[in-house]
């Protein structure tokens, strides 16, 4: 499990650029409630009143930038990655935009962009060790294992305190399978940080990767307890109770990660499918819109509010979210089924009769490859 973008907890200074008589006043006026409105975390005040100045001064580079930081700490990733690439076509030399700009790319899984981004942070500022820890994250989630691993241990060799460092970097060696290297990892964490929900949660992806599930499930137990309000690890241990299909037990530990980043995606994702099973179509509706508005790519969310959506008599709706959900993965059965329903309900039968055409055929088409692959194995492992 890579390790979530960070959340910011400070934005740019106020950069005070000259203005006319007049004029110069008010906007200093604005950016000082702005700014305070920050401390408070009200980011739909502070979104206006750096879209008013903006109006008035698209010049402004420093004010485009903090609309972007507000977009991401209300998990708005892709407004943040287009207002933090305009602020830089503005000012290419803006302090700390490279790398704001790398963390929304890395919220959005856009790994490739993200390493690209964080390398020209880090040439700008080569003591931005968060643009480092990023970078080797980034190259891990590529599959540039052995890239990631050099990296972050040339960091950490430098900056041997850095937790979130050596954390990626026993990812990256669980990646790999090198246990010496994952070992010898926990117990630098164990040196810093003695008895670390760090460690803790390794050792329970450790266990996770190897399909022991209970012990992983204890490790995570015992990681969320040490530190409650860590991101992610209340996301692992519901993750895996919600695989095991014991949604009992997942809700609970995914509502605590909603309390800690109440817009992280697959928590909201997965909460939607769970008031799904039991019928409170309404929270999933909510939940559902929710992670789409911060990752328009997750094909299983578009299914799963088309399902409330026809629950909840909403059929045009659901062939809307059908439809997305055929556009990010057209060789999905899945979709073309629930469509082919959506369509009888609506009494387009002829419609019906072809979605239904359509799944049938994948389905063979999957149990085919899915044939092919098993007659491979056996072939390599008889």
């Amino acid at each position: 499990m890579l390790i979530r973008g960070l959340l910011l907890c400070a934005l740019l200074p106020i950069v005070a650029i000259g203005f006319a008589a007049g004029q110069g006043t008010a906007v200093r006026e604005q950016l000082q409630a702005a700014h305070e409105a920050e401390q408070r975390g009200q980011w739909q005040a502070v979104e206006k009143t750096y879209s008013s100045i903006l109006k008035l001064h698209p010049e402004r580079a420093d004010v485009m930038v903090r609309l972007g930081l507000v977009y991401q700490h209300q998990g708005r990733l892709e407004p943040a990655v287009d207002a933090i690439r305009s602020a830089l076509t503005l000012d290419p030399e803006l302090p700390g935009a490279h790398f704001y700009l790398g963390l929304a790319y890395f919220g959005l899984r856009s790994y490739a962009e993200a390493a690209r981004v964080l390398q020209e942070a880090i040439s700008r500022d080569p003591k931005n060790v968060k643009a480092q820890v990023h970078l080797g994250a980034c190259f891990l989630a590529l599959g540039r294992v052995d890239e990631s691993i050099g990296h972050l241990e040339a960091l950490t060799r430098v900056h041997p305190r850095e937790l979130e460092a050596l954390q990626t970097l026993g990812q990256a060696y669980l990646t790999k399978g090198n246990d010496d290297g994952f070992n010898r990892t926990i117990a630098r964490i164990d040196e810093v940080e003695p008895n670390s929900f760090r460690s803790h949660q390794l050792r329970a992806e450790f266990f996770a990767a190897r399909r022991r599930v209970n012990e992983a499930a204890q490790a995570y137990e015992k990681a969320a307890a040490l530190n409650p309000n860590a991101p992610g690890v209340n996301f692992a241990l519901g993750d895996i109770y919600f695989e095991l299909g014991e949604y009992d037990k997942a809700e609970p530990a995914l509502r605590k990660e909603l309390g800690i980043d109440p817009h992280h995606p697959i928590v909201n994702l997965k909460l939607g499918i769970i008031n799904n099973s039991r019928r409170q179509f309404d929270q999933a509706i909510r939940h559902l819109e929710r992670a789409l508005r911060v990752d328009g790519r997750l094909t299983d969310a578009y299914v799963a509010l088309a399902s409330a959506f026809v629950a909840t008599g909403r059929l045009p709706a659901a062939e809307g979210a059908l439809r997305r959900a055929i556009a990010l993965a057209p060789r999905d059965p899945q979709p073309y089924y629930q469509l082919a329903q959506v369509f009888r309900k609506l009494g387009r039968m002829e419609d019906a009769r072809a979605s239904l055409e359509r799944f049938q055929r994948l389905e063979e088409e999957e149990n085919q490859e899915r044939q092919r692959a098993a007659e491979g194995l056996l072939q390599k492992n008889p």
